[in-house]
């Protein structure tokens, strides 16, 4: 079942909250349940992705290694 478009164009997103009572948010709101520590899981198309546990996109920590990102080595670009 693919995820439900909201009246404004954005996605809803099935939640598990910490009662473990299921329930659909907009997509906007879902990094503010994360923060808050109110969900303890969000499905994704590829499946459940249960905070603590699988790898969720945001502010990540704190990354040691060298800077990839803008290298003039990786901006190559084919005609």
């Amino acid at each position: 079942m693919a995820d439900d478009l909201a009246e404004n164009g954005l996605k809803n997103i099935k939640v598990i909250y910490m009662d473990n009572s299921a329930g659909v948010v907009k997509a906007s709101s879902l990094e503010q349940l994360i923060i808050t520590r109110r969900i303890v899981a969000f499905r994704r198309s590829e499946g459940w992705v249960k905070i603590g546990r699988d790898p969720v996109r945001g502010k990540g920590g704190e990354y040691e290694g060298p800077e990839r990102r803008n290298s003039s080595k990786n901006n190559h670009h084919s005609p």
